[in-house]
């Protein structure tokens, strides 16, 4: 991917180093989400599909995952960080169809910190992607509800945009058999519908069990199909092949974020320098 500025306080600011980035197979050996799990971000990803991811404490690993998941961005795509508190958004014109996506990188939707964005700056961004651009961004919710709500009732985001979001992604963070886990613990399908906007679930994990349910019913399905621009068995063809692909990078303990990285571009086709 192509970065048009430099990112500044992508990790924010916690008076310390920021946390040490992860691959996709680090987090997937955590159990944080399947490969099946992964395979549908992924595609979301590839696709230009706008996400946000939101967990409630601090330190949950948003913005460790959402660094993880840029692995799958086409090398064509452009990313513009933006700048929180005074940003001024001067950014290429939007990609046409078929064009590579142009990402709004958001470090965090959130009024604790000037470098964070809030109020008239989410609603800019949330009118740039009706515009084309996708949206990539974190936020303090543990529940899809939880973020649908801070960008309505709290930035006045007009719920029509909102709908342009095309995944919410909330993770669980707690305590299983002693021991501190994450989870992602849903993935929402969110598209506009006339004046406000449509919700599926399409994957969730069940905390019982400590399983996860991913596209099993025809309606979520056609739900993510419809936002990543695809027919419904394309979809799942497209997600099946990502997720063996994804299995074996766990048997072959492929983790470094180089290697992995090198991975994926040559699923994708592209001529990997050695």
């Amino acid at each position: 991917m192509k970065a048009l500025n430099q990112p500044e306080s992508w990790w924010g600011w916690h008076g310390y180093s920021h946390p040490q980035p992860l691959s996709i197979t680090e987090i997937m050996q955590a159990e944080t989400m399947t490969p099946r799990v992964a395979a549908l971000l992924w595609l979301a990803m590839e696709r230009g599909a706008s996400m946000v991811l939101a967990a409630d404490p601090p330190g949950a690993g948003k913005t460790t995952i959402l660094t993880a998941l840029l692995a799958f961005t086409k090398p064509e795509a452009s990313v513009y960080f933006t700048r929180g508190w005074g940003e001024t958004f001067r950014l290429p014109p939007p990609p046409r169809n078929g064009d590579a996506p142009t990402y709004l990188m958001i470090n965090e939707i959130s009024d604790h910190l000037p470098v964070y964005s809030w109020g008239p700056y989410v609603q800019r961004a949330f009118e740039l992607m009706t515009e084309g651009y996708s949206l990539l961004s974190t936020m303090h919710a543990d529940t899809v509800e939880g973020v649908i709500e801070q960008l309505t009732d709290e930035n006045d985001v007009p719920p029509s945009h909102v709908g342009h979001l095309s995944f919410v992604v909330p993770l669980f963070v707690g305590v299983r058999d002693g021991k501190r886990v994450r989870r992602v613990s849903e993935i929402a399908a969110l598209e506009p519908l006339g004046g406000s906007y449509d919700r599926h679930t399409v994957a969730r994990w069940d905390a019982a069990s400590d399983t996860f349910e991913v596209l099993r019913t025809p309606a979520a399905i056609n739900a993510a199909a419809r936002c990543v621009g695809m027919e419904d068995e394309e979809l799942l063809q497209a997600v099946s092949t990502r997720e063996q692909f994804l299995d074996r990078l766990l048997r072959d303990s492929i983790t470094e974020i180089d290697d992995v990285q090198r991975e994926v571009l040559q699923f994708g086709g592209y001529d990997v320098a050695e």
